[in-house]
């Protein structure tokens, strides 16, 4: 059954959008980031792609966001993940950790002004 699951597996909408979803890992580790939000944005456009895969994209597309400097962008797609409820508790979790040490940042910036 897993020969059968790999070989045919990229064919369901769950399997089209993680072989997008990694490539757009894949992206991101080569520093590639407009690249990988670009895959990101995607899956998360894709059409009855699982809710999983889906706030697993807007996650990693909020962490590029983050490190290309667009803070803002980042922050959305954060929060997007905290409210979906198909998102796993783990997903959910890195999401709120990760807003969190972006505001305590901003908030660091903010009184050296």
């Amino acid at each position: 059954m897993g020969i059968l699951n790999k070989a045919f597996g990229g064919f369901s909408s769950r399997g089209k959008a993680l072989n997008v979803y990694k490539r757009g890992m894949t992206k991101a580790d080569q520093r590639d980031l407009p690249g990988a939000i670009a895959d990101y944005s995607t899956v998360i456009a894709m059409k009855s792609v699982p809710g999983d895969v889906k706030a697993m994209a807007l996650l990693n597309r909020a962490l590029a966001y983050s490190r290309s400097h667009e803070q803002e962008k980042a922050e959305a797609d954060l929060a997007t993940v905290l409210a979906m409820p198909d998102a796993t508790a783990q997903v959910r979790s890195a999401a709120n950790e990760k807003l969190q040490r972006m505001r305590k940042i901003k908030a660091r910036q903010d009184t050296q002004k």
